[in-house]
């Protein structure tokens, strides 16, 4: 009951949050844009999109938010006019599924592949359409295809969500990483895990060979030392968190900390991203991952409000977090 009410209440955060509100809503899908050879990227509207085209079809990698399935289509017809075969889901959240029903009703004998776990996490969600959910699951490793057409699929356990799949395209040196890392910030957490999170990043490291570019679940194309940094700087958030909370200190003690690293300062910027409007900073997300870590340490219920940037409040067991630690910043002046 507790994932399938985060679940509900990520859906609505996503399209009605308050950043939203304050700066205009969700951008749409942008122009497509190539990446690697017969790989390309769709952006806005949602979580990136990845298109992989093959000699007998399209797979995409995640579909966006509701109501953007005709864009999609769109801006693949720009590249190839060969139909969808496959889409992989990345995870459960409704910016990166909402637009697989329509897909599959223009493209009926499409697979639509994901992990056990997010499957699962799907069925258990009232507010989904049965057009979303996948008829392929695999536990923790899957391959498509063959030769250059090959694309590998891994699961580590709870990362962003509770099984993430991170797609491989060998051919491309390519990594598509969903929203384990997005906009090059700390995940977002809304089922907790930040104690879980590095482990699933060093696991994925340790396995994935020649990798070159990291394509983020939204906003950037990356590069492999991009994920190895965001991974260590995920384990010393849990290492200094933990630290400050044996402490009796304040959660922000762990973020001040981090600040100490300069090779951690594009992770710990104030600035709103692209793409992000309706959201918050790198800064914040990292004060939000810190109060999630502290829940965790402390044995009590991870909170949608906390992960999402609501304070932490002081119980005791631990200090409470100041909020403006985890605000919004005003909109830019006109």
């Amino acid at each position: 009951m507790k994932r399938m009410t985060s679940l509900a209440a990520l859906a609505l955060a996503t399209v009605a949050g308050p950043g939203i509100a304050q700066r205009g809503g969700l951008p749409p899908p942008e122009p497509i844009e190539k990446i690697a050879p017969n790989v390309y990227k769709i952006f806005g509207g949602g979580g990136n999109t990845l298109v992989v085209v093959h000699k007998d079809g399209v797979v995409l990698v995640d579909t966006k938010m509701p109501g953007n399935g005709e864009a999609i289509l769109a801006e693949v017809k720009k590249v190839t006019d060969k139909p969808i075969v496959t889409i992989i889901n990345t995870h459960s959240h409704p910016d990166h599924i909402g637009s697989t029903d329509f897909i599959r009703e223009k493209y009926p004998n499409v697979k639509v592949i994901s992990s056990e776990i997010t499957k699962n996490e799907i069925a258990a969600n009232p507010t989904y359409k049965a057009g979303v959910l996948p008829n392929v699951t695999y536990k923790d490793r899957m391959t498509i295809g063959k030769g250059d057409e090959r694309i590998e699929l891994y699961s580590f356990g709870q990362a962003h969500t509770g099984g993430d799949t991170f797609v491989v395209v060998p051919a491309a040196h390519l990594l598509f990483m969903g929203d384990v890392m997005a906009w090059n910030m700390a995940p977002f957490l809304p089922s907790g895990g930040a104690s879980l999170l590095p482990t699933v990043e060093e696991e994925l490291i340790s396995t994935v060979k020649d990798v070159k570019i990291v394509v983020e679940g939204h906003g950037y194309v990356n590069d492999w030392k991009g994920l190895v940094r965001i991974t260590r700087f995920n384990r010393d958030l849990v290492t200094f968190a933990k630290a400050a909370y044996d402490r009796g200190d304040p959660p922000s003690a762990a973020v001040a900390q981090l600040m100490k690293n300069p090779d951690y300062a594009p992770l710990l910027d104030n600035k709103i991203k692209k793409g992000l409007e309706y959201g918050n900073t790198p800064f914040a997300r990292a004060n939000m991952n810190v109060n999630v870590a502290y829940l965790e340490f402390a044995g009590e219920p991870i909170t949608f409000g906390t992960a999402n940037g609501a304070p932490l409040p002081a119980t005791a067991k631990h200090k409470g977090s100041d909020p403006k630690d985890t605000a919004v910043p005003p909109p830019p002046a006109n």
